[in-house]
């Protein structure tokens, strides 16, 4: 029997990429998980499914649909929604502010009422310079750092225990969103100019199996903590750091295709710090297993499958 069978999680964020990768990984391991979404409640048991839709996205009314599973003090929150796209812009301000803050709110104060006292959040290293200090790039990860903010107050006020997991970027085989290996590929194999920045910052990709390896021990971690009011915060990074330029390099050498790249086409943000820096140490057992040029590799295979 593995640690985690048998443990009831609830998971937001799995209509996403990351979060469908952590809702079929909990359920292969066996576990219970009720999946909140954001217009709807889905509980997935281990041998039946139901589901209870919830249309609106306060904590009352999702606390209300969250009835009938009785008391949720053996169960961890690992909050994974988030809406990192669109503009800055007053017609998108409350679709960010839902997704990434008031969503994740209601949700913690509806699990909290029923007596969850563990929850498993992720964050972004946009949220710091690269010195350290608190400097959002954009006002998706400033939302991110006021939700940390608000894991500060349930766990002094509830006594709850919270683990703050900061991601690098994301990348891998199974991720059809558009990041920036995925541009780039897709970009040699079409024989399209790859339009990108001046490519002199540093970036440190996580393959969405380290990112599974990590999720899985945290929420091995925080099921052995007893909950004592503190919000513990760790990070989750690839092993290589490496500017654009020298990925568009390398995928090229892995790929044997080259990508004409148009540098300078995306205006420069100066507040996306040159390198990133890890605010955190990895969580304890924990570091990345797959190579950069193995995970190119890999993702390659799969666009190259997709364009047939």
């Amino acid at each position: 029997m593995n640690a985690l069978e048998g443990k009831n999680v609830l998971l937001t964020g799995a209509t996403g990429f990351l979060g469908g990768l952590t809702l079929q990984h909990l359920r292969d391991v066996g576990c219970n998980v009720t999946s909140i979404n954001r217009n709807s409640i889905t509980v997935f048991a281990r041998e039946s499914e139901r589901e209870i839709r919830c249309t609106t996205l306060s904590s009352q009314e999702i606390y209300d649909a969250l009835g009938d599973l009785g008391d949720l003090g053996d169960s961890t929150l690992i909050h994974l929604a988030a809406n990192a796209g669109g503009q800055e812009d007053i017609s998108n301000i409350a679709n960010l502010v839902q997704g990434n803050f008031s969503f994740g709110l209601n949700v913690i104060e509806a699990a909290r009422k029923k007596g969850c006292r563990r929850v498993l959040n992720f964050g972004t290293f946009w949220q710091y310079d690269q010195t350290g200090q608190q400097r959002p790039v954009n006002l998706y990860a400033a939302l991110k750092e006021c939700y940390q903010a608000i894991l500060d107050y349930y766990c002094d006020r509830y006594k709850m225990n919270a683990f703050s997991m900061i991601l690098s970027d994301t990348y891998g085989e199974k991720d059809f969103r558009a990041k920036v290996v995925n541009h780039i590929i897709d970009c040699g194999l079409s024989k399209r100019i790859c339009e990108l920045s001046e490519g002199r910052q540093k970036i440190r990709l996580l393959h969405h199996d380290d990112f599974i390896d990590g999720l899985s021990l945290a929420l091995t971690h925080i099921l052995s903590e007893e909950p004592k009011g503190i919000h513990f915060k760790y990070s989750l990074f690839g092993q290589d750091e490496i500017s654009i330029r020298e990925l568009v390099s390398k995928v090229s050498k892995v790929t044997e295709i080259e990508t004409n790249v148009h540098w300078g086409a995306i205006p420069a943000n100066d507040r996306v710090p040159e390198r990133p820096f890890e605010p955190f140490l990895p969580i304890s057992g924990w570091q990345p297993i797959i190579e950069l040029e193995d995970g190119i590799r890999r993702t390659f295979l799969s666009r190259l499958a997709l364009m047939g």
